[in-house]
């Protein structure tokens, strides 16, 4: 009896327990339900746009369905659509926007939370230049179906190597006989090194301009000596030069060198014997004396020289031979710097024109 007495209370106590437990399962269910059906404050930050709302919804989805919203695939929440509001929640929604991205051409279009300009060139990794120019400009907001223009500008500076083409010109010669022409200087061409300022935009020459100049090699001119100088019929059949009347007995083209009496062109010194006379047995003369090839002009004979004027022929030469002939300079100096020179002759004869 005593033992039917304790399986009793036994189970009891189970049912009491029992009981306790199904009673808490329903006040929780209450409760969430009291609050599920409960009023909720939120902040509610819609592209921006802050507002205060309330609501009875139970989940974000519900809250955005309530207010005609359908998150998209790019639409950025910081809550997922299954969470429950709680008064107080700060529920942040940013729907992405399409803009059409032009760089330097070439067209993408986008879909994007991000509303700057540099946030969107910098969430598709595009970046900018020092010259490149953006529209809109990098701090300004973008709307709806709006293009951002990227502008490449690359500047350098460029070399160029330009060819100055000679000019040829004409010098009036008036100890050269009318019509006779000379190349007195062989023309060069020259070279210039040119610097520009050069600026492409979008890969496409926009402009050059030139910002410095360096001559790498001089041009010269070609010049040419064109003789002036007229021989006139005058009495008894005879010529005019510059010099006076006569008739030239033949006129030569001339290899013209110098010499002087000293040691460099003669072997010989003052006080020599022999010093500064000549073949003829004469004292040269500046401004008369010259060394010929006797088998071309017979020493003794008198030539008139192109820019010289009359000379005479006394003095001969180991190396004057043929049409060559040496012009005679008291200085050393002059002598040498004479160098070589072409020149027009015209032989006259034993007599000099008056």
């Amino acid at each position: 009896m005593e033992q039917n007495h304790i399986q009793l209370d036994f189970w009891k106590n189970r049912m009491w327990i029992l009981l306790a437990a199904v009673a808490m399962i329903v006040i929780v269910s209450l409760v969430f339900l009291f609050n599920s059906w409960k009023t909720k404050k939120i902040t509610f930050i819609n592209d921006g746009k802050v507002m205060t709302v309330k609501t009875k919804s139970k989940t974000l989805g519900d809250f955005l369905a309530e207010k005609g919203i359908t998150p998209g695939k790019f639409d950025e929440l910081n809550f997922g659509m299954e969470t429950v509001l709680t008064d107080g929640m700060e529920v942040k929604y940013i729907p992405a926007r399409k803009v059409t991205i032009n760089v330097a051409g070439q067209k993408k279009q986008v879909m994007t939370v991000k509303r700057q300009v540099k946030d969107i060139l910098a969430e598709q990794k595009i970046r900018l230049g020092p010259l490149d120019r953006v529209e809109p400009a990098s701090g300004q907001a973008v709307k709806e179906n709006q293009t951002v223009t990227v502008t490449r500008i690359t500047k350098k500076i460029v070399n160029n190597e330009k060819t100055v083409a000679f000019s040829t010109k004409e010098r009036k010669d008036n100890t050269m006989p009318q019509g006779e022409r000379k190349v007195i200087q062989q023309g060069q061409q020259g070279k210039i090194l040119e610097r520009y300022e050069v600026v492409y935009v979008n890969g496409k020459l926009a402009s050059k301009k030139l910002v410095d100049s360096e001559v790498l090699r001089d041009w010269k001119d070609h010049i040419v000596a064109v003789g002036t100088m007229r021989m006139i019929a005058a009495s008894r059949s005879g010529s005019r030069l510059e010099g006076g009347d006569f008739t030239p007995r033949r006129t030569l083209r001339v290899r013209m060198t110098a010499y002087s009496p000293h040691a460099s062109s003669t072997g010989k010194n003052p006080g020599d014997a022999g010093y500064a006379i000549t073949a003829t047995g004469a004292t040269a003369e500046e401004g008369r004396t010259i060394a010929v090839d006797p088998d071309v002009v017979p020493l003794g004979w008198w030539v008139y020289i192109e820019g010289y004027g009359f000379r005479k022929a006394e003095d001969t030469g180991g190396a004057i031979k043929g049409n060559r002939m040496d012009l005679f300079f008291e200085s050393e100096q002059e002598a040498q710097d004479f160098g070589v020179q072409y020149k027009t002759v015209h032989v006259i004869g034993p007599k000099k024109p008056n």
